[in-house]
């Protein structure tokens, strides 16, 4: 789990980027002095978020003892280990005394909470005066092949399992929740709402290259049985060739909500 993790934070260090470029209109990075990355993982992007605001202290908060072990060891590898803290918390049991930040950044972790209206509402008082929060969720499949790609229709039903099989085991679609209307009952107005990609081109780079190799093996394995036997065949080998095509990329949408604090 905890590679699975860093490869997935890697993916998605363009959007990171880009949503922090996106905000640059209504902060100023320079002059951020706190950020808290809620359901940090093994801090990847907690990391990111304290090279983008260089005078703020950010608090990596997750329920998991290893991986925030795993976050203080990477803010100690680059060189970050006085400005990135880590709290251990459950976002469903009422949070730990925490000093109020301007940024909150919650990415792929409110659709695993039970109350995500009174999670929401307690980082809203987290943030001070002018402080934005970013909530970034599930959109549509990645996609990986290039039109016409024989594999295309396998790959197609493949991510259609997946979503199946992951709206069941959470008991709800994460793509299809209404997020604005929750952030609106926790205090936060003016919501923008927009779908943004994380790409990342053909020739793959060795990084997304392994996540396609470890997306493919994973989810195979994981719903395999919903599967027709000429849809595994057709990911199997698409799987053992991956390494040596030059075509494939990989382009990861996500939906990213941003509100400013109304206090």
């Amino acid at each position: 789990m905890l590679a699975q993790l860093e490869l997935d934070g890697a993916m998605t260090m363009p959007l990171v980027d880009d949503v922090v470029a996106g905000l640059a209109a209504r902060v100023d990075w320079s002059s951020v002095r706190g950020v808290l990355d809620v359901g940090c993982g093994p801090g990847v992007i907690a990391a990111a978020l304290a090279r983008h605001a260089p005078s703020a202290q950010v608090i990596a908060l997750d329920a998991s003892a290893p991986l925030l072990e795993r976050v203080a060891a990477r803010a100690a590898e680059e060189g970050l280990a006085h400005r990135v803290e880590t709290v251990q918390a459950q976002l469903d049991e009422p949070l730990p005394h925490l000093p109020e930040v301007d940024i909150v950044w919650a990415s792929m972790v409110l659709h695993h909470v039970e109350r995500p209206t009174a999670v929401l509402t307690d980082l809203h008082r987290l943030l001070r005066p002018g402080g934005v929060i970013v909530l970034v969720e599930f959109a549509e499949p990645p996609q990986v092949l290039p039109t016409g790609d024989p594999a295309a229709g396998a790959w197609d039903r493949l991510q259609r399992e997946v979503a199946a099989a992951r709206a069941h085991h959470l008991g709800l679609d994460p793509v299809t929740v209404d997020w604005p209307p929750l952030l609106h009952q926790a205090g936060f107005d003016d919501v923008t709402d927009a779908v943004r990609q994380a790409m990342h081109p053909a020739p793959l780079a060795p990084t997304p290259r392994r996540w396609l190799a470890s997306h493919l093996g994973r989810n195979l394995e994981w719903v395999s049985e919903r599967l027709e036997r000429h849809d595994i065949e057709a990911l199997t080998a698409l799987a053992a060739q991956a390494p040596e095509r030059d075509d494939l990329f990989v382009r990861l949408a996500r939906r990213v909500l941003t509100a400013p604090s109304s206090r």
